[in-house]
């Protein structure tokens, strides 16, 4: 009785990094979230201090695949363009930089002065696909697009395999 060979598809992934603490502040995030909605206008909170002086944040991150390029939207609301670093970075994707903010309010009565100063960092792990060499970003109103070409994927033939 023959047996007819059954094709193997195998496809490779790369694998993410592990780092427990993104994970930590994934869980933050939507714990804020939770407490945003707690009637009578929310919970009330308290900044995180990673460094004396500076309230580290992690701004929020789209990633979608469209038209054979993978695009990364970062909502950086109030940062200036040259306080934004995009690099490359052991085939991640690294958007780090820093929000400096001031709002001032003279009345009759009173005066305030608010500042807001914070670091963020946030790193992608691409494809390996990613066509490095041509990637593009462009900010607009607060919203930082990097746009990733991807190589278009070769599909492996079945091929009978003899067996000896």
């Amino acid at each position: 009785m023959a047996r007819t060979p059954v094709p193997v598809r195998r496809e490779e992934r790369r694998l993410r990094r592990w780092d427990p603490f993104e994970l930590l502040e994934e869980m933050e995030a939507e714990m804020e979230r939770f407490w945003r909605r707690w009637p009578f206008g929310g919970w009330p909170r308290l900044p995180r201090r990673r460094e004396e002086g500076a309230i580290t944040w992690t701004p929020s991150v789209d990633v979608y695949e469209k038209n054979g390029e993978l695009v990364v939207k970062a909502e950086l609301p109030g940062v200036k363009k040259e306080d934004i670093e995009v690099l490359l970075e052991d085939g991640d994707l690294v958007i780090r930089g820093e929000r400096k903010a001031e709002r001032e309010v003279k009345e009759e009565d009173y005066y305030r002065m608010e500042r807001l100063y914070g670091s963020f960092y946030r790193r992608l792990p691409l494809p390996d696909e990613a066509q490095a060499d041509k990637i593009q970003a462009n900010y607009t109103d607060g919203v930082l697009e990097v746009r990733i070409p991807l190589q278009a994927k070769q599909k492996a033939e079945p091929k009978r395999i003899e067996i000896r």
